[in-house]
């Protein structure tokens, strides 16, 4: 690197025109011999000769280092210094981005990169510069070493991750317009590669840009992916899929816990695709849910789901019907249903989208805006059953299905139903083995329905009666009517009672931080109060909006950090809320920086840093020049004393 010395005060060497004063008086200052008379001259030539020749060499001694002592006091006085810089009037600008994404938590050599990189920082920044650094959640402007030293080691990883492109963006923005500024960013990440798209990064000519990749030991994490809870009718089924990067590992152990108490553990198994289901019964309450991953390698921020089973409400269950329904009022009691029955004639539509389960109980004559919100209902994913009426116009049920499962010429037969299909999860959680010896309802009339694979009962010529179409249970036969009397077998209260327990949803189990997650509450509260979620460490106030009856909270970016949170209002706690992490950087891809990066090299933090220190760094050596002037100073002394 070619250093050039420079002059803090380069107007005070016009003071080195004043060195022509002693060289002046030196040289026109000459000292007079007197004559003397002896009588042997030749003695005497020989010692003139030898005193003249000892007075010139002295003198011009004095006068060098005398010269050479007033011109380093004219140096020092300009206060010299070494740089490659041209630095006066110009100050060097320093960026710094540290990636505080959660991939950046794997192990490296020396420990998990983010805490390895903030620590190199630390220890190789030069502590009198001013620096910008920035995360992907924070900026800390005009900084110096002693004020990072505090800030920086608080530093968390956070789910949200900077695209490269906006790295490159946000730091270009943090250095001021100068174009005399030396300007110097640092890029310190592991360049996980996600979905975010990515573009060749050219080069800035303004700035020097230093690339330090950080990679871990290795590439293997185990996380939990998802969770799904399916309300069966004596319990829940917490079906569990998670996931390995590793070829290697053949299982992995997982923990159910309800807040701090284990409930039990299982193990997935590499062969059926790291999946597991946990049983649990309705009595279990789960409020503060927890699944944790055993995994001993990889990322942290993936090896625990959160989650909650809030207490169910009671299933809504609507039946449409021409005559009032004698026998579905006693199947739906009031400890576990809200059983509202309409007539056709009369049916209030606004109460259509708040069930949870819609009967259309031998309907005749269906009109056009019926149709029409029933489809609505069952595009949603609500559960309809379907009771056909007697008479062969059954067009208007098909057209609610959208596809002609029933046909429009009715069978007359007298068929037994024979068949159950107790694999059917409608019936596999209510009879613990097949029944052979059960007295079977007769079907005297039907309507044969469209061939499926997903029959519940079949009569005795093996045509369904009971099938399920998507979100759609549909009967061959009035079962209210004489063509059937399945409506006094044993049968009906489990088929029914099994199709209405399904049919309720449960509310959303957990939310992903960083989504836009809206949530609706059936809570009244007054217009001038709010709700607050809270957790053990903090308390936040989400977006409220009240609407009539209806309360929606809105959260996005918080809460920040993955767990449980209680749903208060006042000092009531209405709820608990479960919050997790994305699992986009769970997988540990990384980018070809040779690719993206063409321009660049990638380097150390520490080349980083000292190159920039030796770039911009002053090296003063005016207290070199006092140094000389006090060695010319005595010199001069020393020879004033031997050459008498």
């Amino acid at each position: 690197m070619f250093f050039k010395m420079q002059f803090l005060y380069p107007e005070v060497l016009y003071a080195l025109f004043a060195l022509i004063i002693p060289i002046v008086v030196h040289l026109f200052h000459l000292r007079k011999f007197k004559k003397q008379e002896f009588t042997n001259i030749a003695f005497l030539k020989k010692i003139k000769l030898q005193t003249r020749q000892s007075a010139v060499l002295k003198k011009w001694l004095i006068l060098t280092l005398r010269l050479l002592a007033l011109s380093c006091i004219i140096m020092a006085f300009a206060q010299p210094y070494f740089s490659n810089q041209k630095i006066k009037n110009t100050t060097p600008e320093v960026v710094i981005y540290i990636d505080n994404s959660f991939s950046m938590q794997a192990l490296g050599p020396n420990g998990a990169l983010l805490e390895r990189s903030v620590q190199e920082v630390l220890n190789h920044l030069d502590e009198k510069l001013n620096v910008n650094v920035f995360t992907n959640t924070k900026t800390y402007r005009n900084r110096r070493l002693k004020t990072l030293q505090d800030e920086l080691l608080d530093i968390e990883c956070v789910a949200h991750q900077l695209d490269i492109k906006t790295v490159i963006s946000k730091g270009k923005m943090l250095f001021s317009k100068s174009t005399s500024n030396p300007k110097y960013f640092i890029i310190i990440s592991d360049f996980q590669q996600t979905n975010n798209s990515f573009e060749t990064i050219k080069k800035d000519t303004n700035i020097s840009l230093f690339l330090i990749h950080k990679k871990p030991i290795n590439t293997e994490n185990f996380y939990i992916e998802t969770v799904e809870i399916s309300s069966q009718t004596n319990g829940y089924d917490i079906e569990i899929q998670a996931n390995s990067s590793s070829k290697t590992q053949d299982s992995l152990t997982i923990s159910l816990y309800n807040d701090q108490k284990l409930l039990g553990k299982s193990i997935v198994l590499k062969n059926r695709s790291f999946k597991n289901t946990f049983s649990l019964p309705k009595s279990s309450s789960l409020t503060k849910g927890k699944l944790v991953l055993d995994d001993n390698n990889g990322l942290v921020f993936d090896d625990t789901y959160y989650f909650n089973i809030p207490k169910e409400n009671r299933i809504k269950v609507m039946v449409v019907s021409e005559q009032k329904n004698t026998y579905l009022s006693r199947i739906f009691t009031d400890d576990e249903f809200l059983f509202l029955e309409q007539n056709i004639n009369a049916v209030v539509y606004s109460e259509l989208k708040n069930q949870d389960l819609l009967i259309l109980d031998a309907l005749e004559n269906i009109s056009e805006a019926f149709i029409s919100n029933v489809k609505d209902f069952l595009n949603k994913g609500v559960n309809v059953v379907v009771i056909p009426h007697s008479y062969e116009n059954i067009d208007n049920y098909n057209s609610i299905l959208n596809q002609n499962i029933l046909q429009n010429k009715a069978v007359l037969s007298d068929q037994k139903i024979t068949t159950i299909n107790f694999d059917h999860p409608i019936y596999k959680s209510i009879f613990e083995t097949s029944i052979k010896n059960f007295q079977f309802p007769k079907v005297k009339k039907y309507f044969p329905l469209k061939s499926t694979s997903n029959v519940l009962l079949s009569l005795q010529n093996e045509t369904p009666f009971l099938a399920q179409y998507g979100n759609a249970y549909v009967f061959s036969s009035n079962i209210s009517s004489e063509d059937s009397n399945f409506i006094n077998s044993p049968l009906i209260v489990p088929t029914f009672y099994s199709i209405a327990r399904s049919s309720y949803k449960l509310p959303k189990i957990q939310y992903t931080i960083g989504d836009q997650n809206e949530i609706e509450l059936n809570y009244n509260i007054n217009t001038d109060e709010v709700l607050q979620m809270t957790s053990s460490k903090k308390s936040y106030i989400p977006l409220q909006n009240k609407q009539h009856s209806k309360l929606k909270i809105t959260t996005e970016d918080l809460p920040e950090k993955a767990g449980h949170y209680a749903l208060h209002y006042k000092s009531d706690t209405l709820q608990f809320l479960s919050y997790n992490f994305d699992r986009n950087e769970s997988v540990l891809r990384y980018l070809d920086l040779e690719e993206l990066f063409s321009d660049f090299s990638t380097e150390t933090i520490e080349s980083s840093l000292n190159f920039i220190k030796s770039s911009v760094k002053i090296k003063s050596i005016w207290k070199w020049f006092v140094i000389f002037v006090l060695v010319f100073l005595a010199l001069e002394m020393l020879i004033l004393k031997l050459f008498k």
